[in-house]
């Protein structure tokens, strides 16, 4: 399990990246395309706060932050979510743990559907980002999960076929 969520914590870095390397290539973000990449990222710190005990309620899930500011949460979360997978045991992983959410209704889950949950909820947003870039005439990058994995087997596998990410 836990090499699993790790997997799935260097995928959402490698996918949010090619977001990253689009918005500064774009003629333009979408308005709708920040804001939902600043939820994903800012839920995603709440989120690890919540499981280690210090929630920050501070933290606005739906406020818009400038590009840079997201780029280097991206980067902070990464490191932090990895760091924490990592020294995290399975007891840990399957520890349930409550919590309240933002409008004070008391929940409790067991971490690892947490962290499954924290990768997917990004996913689903990378989506809604790619309807509304191409909305916009631009091209979205492809993050698929297989175009991640297949390139990450190309960089182990110098010789491998099919590493052009496209196709399934």
């Amino acid at each position: 399990m836990k090499a699993y969520l790790i997997r799935l914590y260097e995928y959402n870095h490698w996918a949010n990246a090619q977001y990253f390397a689009l918005f500064h290539t774009a003629p333009l973000i979408p308005e709708r395309v920040q804001l939902l990449m600043s939820h994903v990222l800012v839920a995603q710190k709440l989120w690890l706060s919540r499981i280690q005990g210090q929630p920050d309620l501070s933290l606005h899930i739906w406020q818009m932050e400038p590009v840079p500011v997201l780029e280097a949460l991206a980067t902070a979360n990464t490191q932090d979510w990895l760091q924490y997978l990592q020294g995290a045991d399975q007891v840990e992983l399957d520890r349930w743990m409550t919590y309240e959410n933002f409008q004070k209704i008391t929940y409790t889950n067991q971490v690892s559907d947490i962290v499954v949950h924290t990768a997917n909820h990004a996913t689903y947003h990378r989506a809604q980002m790619a309807v509304l870039f191409r909305q916009a005439d631009i091209a979205p990058p492809n993050t698929d999960f297989i175009t991640y994995a297949r390139e990450d087997i190309a960089k182990s596998q110098p010789h491998s076929n099919n590493t052009s990410g496209y196709g399934a």
